[in-house]
């Protein structure tokens, strides 16, 4: 599967994500939780520039247990955490697409497939969230 369609999938898994993420804001009560604002900045233009993972992946919260304030908490963090891999993903792609004198063909793989991973990781926590906003919904929480 090419970096394209991965990174399309991760986009699907993001927007399912979001639309249940509104969802559940429809019908929730008001909260006063302000999440801090990401930390993650648009990605440089310059081929030198040094892409940084973001890490450790958050965890969702348990749809079992979590309060309605824990879940939209961890949908911010998570949804600010998934952006900071779109912005490494694209820190590579514009390494890759603009290399620096020197940049090998093994090299433009290697950050092929780390940007590939990124997106699997975004895809997978979007879908865990997923799984726990509907555990938290199928126990009749708002």
């Amino acid at each position: 599967m090419g970096a394209k369609t991965r990174y399309l999938l991760a986009m699907a898994a993001l927007l399912v994500a979001a639309a249940a993420a509104a969802f559940f804001l429809m019908h929730k009560q008001p909260h006063t939780v302000h999440p801090t604002p990401p930390s993650a900045t648009a990605p440089s233009r310059s081929a030198n520039a040094v892409c940084v993972l973001p890490g450790p992946a958050p965890v969702p919260p348990d749809g079992l247990t979590a309060t309605a304030a824990d879940m939209q908490l961890g949908h911010d963090v998570i949804q600010r955490f998934v952006e900071q891999l779109e912005h490494y993903q694209a820190c590579l792609n514009n390494k890759i697409d603009h290399p620096a004198p020197g940049v090998t063909a093994k090299q433009k793989d290697t950050w092929t497939q780390q940007g590939d991973s990124a997106v699997d990781e975004a895809n997978a926590l979007a879908q865990a969230f997923s799984v726990q906003l509907k555990i938290f919904k199928a126990h009749g929480r708002k």
